[in-house]
């Protein structure tokens, strides 16, 4: 067999396809044959080389293959944990939503909360508020009252009204007991712009207020009387020497068109007013104590 046919024969002999007698026909030229062997040498090596490059674009492939497929296991990881968030996310917006709107509820503005009726307890100085609120559509989802962070004598009452639900029903009256009222106010409050006074102890005791200034009047200076002598009290209860009382400041009338009103509670003056130096305090416990704060010294003097 000549050399042309036994090297088209070699590829196949090297990839071990030939029959057995074809293989026993290239191995015995090769045994005779050197520049067939040369040839054998150099197409084997090829052929050699061939197969490890064409394994290592295999082997690539497949590696790019699994990292693909690594990539999107890990992407549908992330978008089924990020849907699973969405998810809860949505839920918690959607509970919190329905939590303020027909659980908690809002403040009121102070116009659409309205009340029937005022009770202050003198044994045990609480004050009851009973009212009602004209929102339709809306029940009384809690009533909560504190005081005021800038004036302890005042008592915020806020009244939070929510959504009703379907075939629930509209809670629109509340009553709240307010403890340790002596000498406040109450104010129902909306937000920081929209308030309304309810309620002062001070004038709930009005008969009580009219007789301190009453005594004040006859025992500060005998020339004094509520035509001459306004006397304004100060808000809330005030401590001194261990006992309760009212201060009031306390301003003259000069010239004969002075005068003053009062109007529930808005005092209109008219005319020249000179302030008296001093302000005026006096026990609520009988025998009324009196005692007048000097401004200059910033102590308090006995009036007999």
């Amino acid at each position: 067999m000549n050399c042309d046919i036994i090297r088209d024969l070699i590829p196949g002999y090297i990839d071990g396809v030939l029959s057995e007698a074809g293989s026993s026909a290239v191995r015995e030229h090769l045994e005779d044959c050197g520049e067939c062997r040369y040839f054998f040498a150099d197409i084997k090596e090829d052929m050699e080389l061939q197969h490890e490059k064409q394994q290592k674009e295999n082997d690539a492939g497949e590696r790019a293959a699994l990292d693909g497929f690594k990539k999107i296991r890990r992407r549908t990881r992330c978008l089924k944990t990020a849907a699973a968030f969405g998810g809860i996310l949505l839920a918690v917006l959607v509970m919190g939503v329905f939590f303020k709107v027909y659980v908690a509820g809002r403040p009121l503005e102070q116009s659409a909360v309205m009340t029937s009726s005022l009770e202050y307890d003198d044994q045990t100085d609480s004050l009851t508020i009973n009212g009602y609120i004209t929102y339709a559509g809306n029940r009384i989802s809690r009533v909560i009252w504190k005081e005021n962070p800038g004036d302890d004598s005042r008592i915020d009452l806020f009244v939070y009204a929510a959504e009703t639900l379907p075939f629930g029903k509209e809670e629109e009256e509340f009553s709240v007991t307010i403890p340790d009222m002596k000498g406040k106010v109450v104010y129902i409050v909306g937000s920081d712009y929209d308030q309304v006074q309810i309620y002062d102890w001070q004038n709930d005791h009005i008969e009580l207020m009219f007789e301190l200034k009453e005594e004040i009047y006859e025992r500060v200076d005998p020339g004094w009387s509520a035509e001459t002598v306004w006397l304004s009290p100060v808000r809330g209860l005030h401590m001194v020497d261990g006992m309760e009382g009212i201060l009031y400041s306390a301003s003259l009338l000069v010239g004969d068109d002075a005068w003053y009103w009062n109007l529930g509670y808005t005092t209109v003056t008219h005319g020249e007013m000179e302030d008296v130096g001093f302000d005026i305090w006096i026990s609520l416990e009988e025998p009324h104590q009196i005692r007048l704060y000097d401004y200059g010294a910033g102590t308090y003097r006995e009036v007999p």
